[in-house]
């Protein structure tokens, strides 16, 4: 990995190697806090338990295409 260079001005140059794993690097601290984001919120983990429970317990529907909603809604 190439040294980092400073300038004058202050600027900071680095290796496009260094600079993609910085990107790579900052996706995945958004996802972190995207998780942490999602495990805080009640509500939302309430409803995702109870999505869990009902694919467990066969109470799901496999839909073809939009139309057939009607049909499972009667």
């Amino acid at each position: 990995m190439a040294e980092p260079k400073t300038t004058m001005k202050g600027e900071l140059t680095i290796s496009p190697d260094v600079f993609n794993t910085l990107v790579k690097l900052k996706e995945e601290l958004e996802e972190v806090i995207e998780t942490i984001e999602i495990m805080n919120n009640k509500e939302l983990m309430e409803g995702l338990k109870r999505s869990r429970k009902d694919v467990e317990e066969g109470r799901v529907y496999e839909l073809k295409n939009v139309d057939e909603l009607d049909e499972i809604w009667k």
